[in-house]
């Protein structure tokens, strides 16, 4: 394994868990519908270049839970948006 692969699994660990807890933090504001699901699906696309890049232990671990946030992100923006359009 290159360090390369070594930054590419951190790197991908680490803001596969920081964008989706950001994207569930934008849903709570008003109009964060938009905002946080695109910063879901990016917090999935970088979940999944860690672990395709072969992620080991803890950081396959953190990956792993960014993945589930980033997922539970765009469920609650599903949700939201299934809920504005039925109150209308």
């Amino acid at each position: 394994m290159d360090a390369s692969d070594r930054v590419a699994v951190w790197l991908g660990s680490v803001l596969s868990v920081g964008v989706g807890v950001w994207a569930l933090g934008s849903l709570a504001l008003p109009f964060g519908v938009v905002s946080g699901a695109v910063a879901a699906l990016f917090g999935l696309a970088f979940g999944g270049l860690a672990v395709l890049a072969h992620a080991w232990g803890g950081w396959r671990k953190t990956a792993l839970v960014g993945i589930a946030v980033s997922t539970l992100a765009l469920l609650v923006a599903a949700a939201e948006v299934v809920y504005f359009v039925l109150a209308e």
